[in-house]
């Protein structure tokens, strides 16, 4: 564990995309919406979403909120409508009191091992509302091309790291999403080669 007086932990990419994140939320949710974020990380999503947007109730969240300092980082801010991380692990996720209106994750399905990516959509769905939203951000491949050849070439790095880990393809993580219950409503394409991906739960699973 880092030590109390150390640096923040910081991530450029999500210091570069957070913008462009921000933007498509405020395009798919509402003033009073509460998010449940998987994989918080660093936390620089939740602390920037949480100032530029006090009305949206976003609850930070990792499989050890310790790891990248998310909980250290959280706790220079008290802010109502940011609450203490919780631990989540995908591939056992618990049984939480509240139905979230949106799950987000950042950059989280291509470094997760495909063994927990199984469990993800599953999870999210039961910690959803009703007509709740799955919203995904990061590089994704379609009928099983990559958009650039530099997400190739990051796909091979991430394979070296994690031979688990890896660029999805959209058609397996729809089928997971359709196993739940989850409908696909949009790709969105975004800088960087990235895409927001969102699903909605529907009123029955299938």
């Amino acid at each position: 564990m880092a030590a109390a007086n150390s640096p923040a932990p910081f991530s450029k990419s999500a210091d570069k995309n957070k913008d462009v994140i921000l933007a498509q939320l405020r395009a798919c949710l509402k003033d009073g919406d509460s998010v449940l974020e998987i994989a918080s990380g660093t936390g620089q999503h939740a602390l920037y979403i949480t100032q530029d947007w006090p009305e949206l109730h976003w609850q930070p969240s990792d499989v050890d909120i310790s790891g990248y300092g998310l909980e250290r980082a959280l706790t220079t801010v008290d802010r109502s409508n940011l609450p203490d991380p919780i631990e989540i692990n995908i591939a056992n996720w618990p049984d939480l009191d509240a139905g979230y209106d949106a799950v987000f994750s950042a950059n989280c399905v291509h470094i997760a091992g495909m063994s927990v990516v199984e469990h993800y959509f599953d999870g999210a769905a039961k910690s959803l509302v009703f007509g709740g939203l799955v919203l995904l951000y990061g590089p994704f491949k379609f009928n099983g091309d990559f958009t650039t050849p530099s997400n190739a070439d990051f796909d091979a790095f991430l394979k070296r790291q994690n031979s688990e880990s890896g660029i999805r393809d959209f058609e397996a993580l729809d089928d997971l999403a359709k196993k739940a219950g989850l409908v696909f409503l949009s790709r969105i394409d975004l800088p960087s080669n990235n895409q927001f991906l969102i699903w909605r739960k529907s009123l029955k699973r299938p």
